[in-house]
Protein backbone atom coordinates (compact mmCIF):
# COMPACT_ATOMS: atom_id res chain seq x y z
CA UNK A 1 0.00 0.00 0.00
CA UNK A 2 2.86 2.37 0.84
CA UNK A 3 4.46 1.72 -2.55
CA UNK A 4 1.21 2.60 -4.30
CA UNK A 5 0.97 5.86 -2.35
CA UNK A 6 4.56 6.80 -3.23
CA UNK A 7 3.94 5.92 -6.88
CA UNK A 8 0.80 8.07 -7.02
CA UNK A 9 2.63 10.95 -5.38
CA UNK A 10 5.47 10.69 -7.90
CA UNK A 11 3.00 10.73 -10.76
CA UNK A 12 1.18 13.75 -9.36
CA UNK A 13 4.25 15.90 -8.66
CA UNK A 14 4.86 16.96 -12.28
CA UNK A 15 1.21 18.01 -12.57
CA UNK A 16 1.32 19.89 -9.28
CA UNK A 17 4.59 21.54 -10.23
CA UNK A 18 3.01 23.06 -13.32
CA UNK A 19 -0.21 24.17 -11.66
CA UNK A 20 -0.63 27.91 -11.87
CA UNK A 21 -1.16 29.56 -8.51
CA UNK A 22 -3.57 32.45 -8.87
CA UNK A 23 -3.88 35.38 -6.53
CA UNK A 24 -7.32 36.60 -5.46
CA UNK A 25 -6.91 39.49 -7.93
CA UNK A 26 -6.08 37.04 -10.75
CA UNK A 27 -9.28 35.14 -9.98
CA UNK A 28 -11.35 38.34 -10.03
CA UNK A 29 -9.79 39.38 -13.36
CA UNK A 30 -10.51 35.92 -14.80
CA UNK A 31 -14.13 36.21 -13.70
CA UNK A 32 -14.38 39.66 -15.26
CA UNK A 33 -12.77 38.51 -18.51
CA UNK A 34 -15.30 35.67 -18.72
CA UNK A 35 -17.73 38.43 -19.78
CA UNK A 36 -15.83 38.61 -23.09
CA UNK A 37 -18.48 36.91 -25.20
CA UNK A 38 -16.86 37.52 -28.59
CA UNK A 39 -13.41 36.26 -27.48
CA UNK A 40 -11.72 39.57 -28.35
CA UNK A 41 -9.61 39.54 -25.16
CA UNK A 42 -11.42 42.69 -24.06
CA UNK A 43 -14.75 43.34 -22.36
CA UNK A 44 -16.87 45.84 -24.23
CA UNK A 45 -19.37 48.15 -22.59
CA UNK A 46 -22.19 46.09 -24.13
CA UNK A 47 -20.76 42.84 -22.71
CA UNK A 48 -20.38 44.43 -19.29
CA UNK A 49 -23.88 45.89 -19.35
CA UNK A 50 -25.35 42.49 -20.24
CA UNK A 51 -24.04 41.23 -16.89
CA UNK A 52 -25.15 44.37 -15.04
CA UNK A 53 -28.69 44.11 -16.46
CA UNK A 54 -28.94 40.43 -15.53
CA UNK A 55 -27.80 41.11 -11.97
CA UNK A 56 -30.05 44.15 -11.66
CA UNK A 57 -33.07 42.22 -12.92
CA UNK A 58 -32.38 39.39 -10.47
CA UNK A 59 -31.93 41.80 -7.56
CA UNK A 60 -35.08 43.74 -8.42
CA UNK A 61 -37.01 40.49 -8.59
CA UNK A 62 -35.80 39.57 -5.11
CA UNK A 63 -36.92 42.98 -3.81
CA UNK A 64 -40.32 42.87 -5.56
CA UNK A 65 -41.86 40.23 -3.32
CA UNK A 66 -45.29 40.27 -4.98
CA UNK A 67 -43.84 40.61 -8.52
CA UNK A 68 -46.02 43.54 -9.50
CA UNK A 69 -43.12 45.40 -11.10
CA UNK A 70 -42.85 47.89 -8.26
CA UNK A 71 -41.00 47.81 -4.93
CA UNK A 72 -42.80 49.25 -1.93
CA UNK A 73 -41.06 50.55 1.19
CA UNK A 74 -42.24 47.41 3.01
CA UNK A 75 -40.75 45.13 0.33
CA UNK A 76 -37.48 47.03 0.29
CA UNK A 77 -37.25 47.00 4.08
CA UNK A 78 -37.73 43.21 4.06
CA UNK A 79 -35.09 42.83 1.36
CA UNK A 80 -32.66 45.11 3.18
CA UNK A 81 -33.07 43.40 6.54
CA UNK A 82 -32.82 39.91 5.08
CA UNK A 83 -30.31 40.23 2.27
CA UNK A 84 -28.15 43.31 2.72
CA UNK A 85 -25.04 41.29 3.52
CA UNK A 86 -25.25 39.57 0.13
CA UNK A 87 -25.08 42.91 -1.71
CA UNK A 88 -23.37 45.39 0.57
CA UNK A 89 -20.24 45.25 2.68
CA UNK A 90 -20.69 46.85 6.02
CA UNK A 91 -17.85 48.93 7.42
CA UNK A 92 -16.27 47.23 10.40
Amino acid sequence: MRKLSVLLLCLALPILGHAEIKSPTDKIVDTFMALDGDMSDTVSYAEYMTMVRARTKKRFSRMDRNHDGEVSAKEYRRFWNKEQSAYYRLKR
